[in-house]
This record gives C-alpha cells, sequence and structure tokens, in this order.
C-alpha cells in the first residue's frame, strides 16, 4: 500500500503536476490523521469498555456488601432494643419496682454484659478507596452516598469506642465485684431457672445499691438508642446504593 502511494506521487511530479501532488499529499496526510483518530478512538472505547465492565463488577460487590449489611444491622436493631426494654425493667427494680420473677431479673443482669457490635462490610468500598479505583464509579449519586456511608462507619467505630469504655467502668465492674456471673450464665445461655441455681432476691442486693451500675444502666440506653437511630441511617442510605445499583446494572444489560 505505501509503494503504491508512493508511486502515485513519483508520477505526479514527473509529468510536472505540482499542485496535483501537493493536493494528493495533503489528502494522504489527512487520511493518515484520520487513521491515527480511529485508532485512539478504537483505543479508548476499548479502555472505557474494560473500565465499565470493572464498574459493574464492583457495584455488584459492593450490593453483596450491603445486603450483608443489612441482615446485621436489623440483627442489632432487635438486639438493642430488646436491651433497653430489660435495661428499664432492671431501672424501675432498682428504683423499688417489685421483683416478681428472679429468673428473668437474673437474664437481664446477664444481658447488660453482652456487647454486640455492627461491623460492616466495606471491603470493596476499601478496596476502590485504596487502590485509587474510586473513580470507576462513575455515577456520581453512588459514590455520593457511599463517601457519606463511610463517615457513618466511623462514626460507627468512634460510638464503639465510647461504648465499649462505659460497659467496662460502669455494668462489667459492679456485675463482676457483686454477682456470681457463673450462675446467671447458667440461666442467661443454658436455660435454666433461678431456683435451679439457688438465687434469691438477696443476691441483688448490693448490686441495686451500686449508683455506678444504676448509672451505667441509663448511659447504655441512651447509647442504645443512639446506635439504633445510626443504624437505621445506615440502613435507609445502603437501601438507596443497592436501588441505584440495581437501576444502573439494569440499565447496562438492558
Amino acid at each position: 500500500m505505501i509503494k503504491f502511494f508512493r508511486r502515485i506521487r513519483q508520477q505526479l511530479l514527473t509529468e510536472g503536476k505540482f499542485s496535483k501532488y501537493l493536493l494528493y499529499a495533503i489528502g494522504e496526510i489527512v487520511l493518515v490523521v484520520i487513521g491515527i483518530l480511529i485508532a485512539l478512538a478504537a483505543n479508548d472505547w476499548s479502555i472505557e469498555k474494560a473500565e465499565r465492565l470493572q464498574e459493574s463488577k464492583y457495584l455488584k460487590n459492593i450490593k453483596l456488601d450491603l445486603e450483608k449489611d443489612l441482615a446485621s444491622l436489623e440483627y442489632n436493631i432487635g438486639f438493642r432494643r430488646e436491651k433497653i426494654a430489660g435495661t428499664e425493667k432492671l431501672i424501675a427494680q432498682i428504683n423499688g419496682t417489685p421483683v416478681d420473677d428472679l429468673t428473668e431479673l437474673s437474664r437481664n443482669v446477664f444481658n447488660t454484659l453482652n456487647e454486640e457490635r455492627f461491623t460492616p462490610n466495606n471491603s470493596t468500598y476499601t478496596e476502590l478507596a485504596s487502590s485509587g479505583n474510586l473513580n470507576l464509579i462513575s455515577v456520581d449519586s453512588i459514590k455520593i452516598l457511599l463517601l457519606e456511608l463511610e463517615e457513618l462507619y466511623k462514626d460507627n467505630a468512634f460510638g464503639i469506642d465510647h461504648e465499649t469504655y462505659e460497659y467496662r467502668e460502669y455494668i462489667s465492674k459492679p456485675v463482676f465485684k457483686y454477682m456470681d456471673t457463673e450462675k446467671l450464665a447458667a440461666i442467661f445461655i443454658d436455660g435454666q431457672s433461678s431456683a435451679q441455681q439457688d438465687i434469691s432476691r438477696e443476691d441483688f442486693q448490693a448490686l441495686f445499691q451500686s449508683p455506678e451500675y444504676k448509672n451505667g444502666l441509663v448511659i447504655m440506653i441512651l447509647i442504645s438508642k443512639s446506635f439504633i437511630s445510626q443504624y437505621n441511617e445506615i440502613a435507609d442510605k445502603s437501601k438507596m446504593i443497592i436501588t441505584l445499583i440495581d437501576r444502573e446494572l439494569s440499565r447496562r444489560e438492558g
């Protein structure tokens, strides 16, 4: 092909048709430029296609992570609500409400020692952020929500650190000091009764007189309510992201 074009140029020069040669040369340059542009466009299209395939893979993995989070959030919200109900009953009994079920009381006291933590499944987002590939997410609304979700995860981690200190200082210490946790565990975990473990009302007297324990219970309720509010916000944003991802993947596959 190159020899063919060279032969035409030489023939035009030999025949003295310089103006035609000049036009031909310009046309040849234009063709070369067009060829380069087409090649660049094809290369850009290939890169864009590869990036969109990679983005789709990331979006699917993010969706899987969020679906796992939603199940975990539902469990944690249920756990917190149940714990709040038991703790409020404990506070009422400390304040003088008669204790009519020692087995239930034993379960509620032991449950104040339990600490459940929501840990997000954000490995895909972390990989995107750490590798510098976050810009692969081309849908701005998804990217913005992911960034907002990451801030909520940071708040969650900070709250957990704060709560851990409160638990150890105001809940665990009084219970370990005044109660036989082996007996309480047998009731809470093994389903035994207070009678089987020979637990009486007097066993709770010292614990109920501990201001640290009562204050710890009050703080526990406040923290749990705060976490429930935060978990609901995380769940709402997660559902929004999943909806946007489904819409985007459906558009691409359609």
